[in-house]
């Protein structure tokens, strides 16, 4: 008879044993449910609340800003940027000028503020989305705009003042708002501006000639080669720790919010390492459990194993008949696990749905978490029923049916 039809036959005898002590089967069950619901949840919380204030850190580009700190002492060349853009920790990098020059008074006919003006370009993350803006142009961020009363496709003027050989020099250009920025991405006053607009007005206030800004002034600007400052955001704020290695093995001290990211990178580590504790504790006292209920069944049906042996049924029948009836349990305490967590998860959700956005929950499992702990519990059951299935396959058919 061939390995194809003696399936057949297990299934139908593994079964048939099972249903017959279906309350020990499902007492069996409930073991590996207590064991799996708890571990369930817990991952879950893990998941969930670590998991949404790891996504809501990654999203915010603030997080994942670096900006070196002081001037830079202007080494930062094209070359240089060309370089950190290919890093593959670098989602967006920037040349920026000094932090004064890019404060600018901003005016509308209904008010005016003093306000940063920030360089931008494609993919910058602090656009949200939005096209970036050119020529004499500008994404205001929405707490601009509101207070200056102004909407998309206003037009606003940037006023400048400047010393230069003792006498106060005034300047102004106008500039259009092409969009905002919502305040999910943005909730300060700022305005997001071409970099070729900003190096005009910095040129302009370092006493240059600048077009566009009257003819006054020391003569044209000479070309730009080095910028003093950059902003750099990387893919995610697990990459942040490595960039800023990165830039202080050449010497730049950097500006970022690192201990804000390692305090939740380490309560993540913190509860994965309390979680495997937990499991480890856990799953060992189900093996123990479970390998006794193992032993005790072989003990107490040494008869019908004997039997088997005796009707020509060989040592494999005898081991994975008792690995096929674990499996079947394994699933069935699996299934009574997955509905016990998700009606926690439910409670929990509901509990904190007041403090989660739409897309949030605290207690949130993928397929793939639950494919893993249904393998673990098969291997749970598994491993004590090959222990339990190699004792039958030891039982002396004789010896044991002269003593019944």
């Amino acid at each position: 008879m061939n390995a194809a039809l003696r399936w057949g036959p297990l299934l139908r005898l593994s079964w048939r044993d099972l249903w017959h002590e279906r309350w020990l089967a499902l007492c069996t069950a409930c073991v590996l449910a207590a064991t799996l619901a708890p571990l369930w949840t817990l991952w879950g919380l893990e998941r969930g609340v670590i998991g949404a204030l790891i996504e809501r850190q990654d999203r915010d580009p603030l997080m994942r800003r670096i900006e070196p700190v002081g001037s830079g002492a202007s080494r930062f060349d094209a070359a240089w940027l060309d370089r950190a853009r290919a890093w593959p920790e670098v989602a967006f990098v920037v040349p920026t000028v000094r932090a004064s020059s890019a404060l600018v008074r901003v005016g509308s006919d209904n008010g005016a503020d003093l306000f940063p003006l920030r360089e931008t370009g494609a993919n910058d993350p602090l656009l949200g989305g939005i096209a970036p803006p050119a020529g004499e142009a500008v994404v205001m961020s929405a707490e601009a705009a509101r207070k200056l009363n102004v909407a998309a496709g206003a037009t606003v003027r940037i006023a400048l003042e400047r010393r230069r050989e003792g006498r106060d020099e005034n300047a102004a250009v106008s500039v259009k708002v092409a969009a905002l920025l919502p305040l999910s991405v943005s909730d300060s006053s700022e305005a997001l501006a071409p970099p070729a607009l900003l190096e005009r007005i910095e040129r302009w206030r370092e006493g240059f000639t600048v077009e566009g800004l009257g003819s006054d002034g020391n003569g044209p600007p000479p070309a730009r080669t080095v910028y003093p400052l950059f902003r750099m955001h990387a893919t995610s704020i697990r990459e942040v720790s490595a960039l800023v290695q990165r830039l202080e093995s050449e010497g730049i001290s950097t500006r970022t919010a690192e201990r804000e990211i390692e305090a939740t990178l380490g309560l993540q580590r913190n509860l994965r390492t309390v979680l495997g504790l937990v499991g480890a504790v856990t799953v060992g006292g189900a093996v123990v459990a479970l390998a006794a209920l193992q032993i005790a069944t072989v003990r107490r049906k040494r008869r019908e194993f004997a039997l088997l042996k005796l009707t020509g049924h060989g040592r494999g029948w005898l081991v994975a008949m008792p690995c096929v009836q674990a499996a079947l349990v394994a699933v069935l305490g699996s299934a009574m696990a997955f509905l016990v967590y998700q009606a926690g998860a439910a409670a929990i959700n509901a509990h904190f749905a007041s403090h989660l956005a739409t897309s949030e929950a605290a207690v949130r499992l993928q397929g793939i978490d639950v494919a893993v702990g249904t393998l673990a519990a098969l291997g749970v059951s598994v491993l004590p029923a090959l222990f339990g299935g190699w004792r039958a396959s030891n039982v002396e058919a004789a010896d044991e049916l002269r003593e019944h």
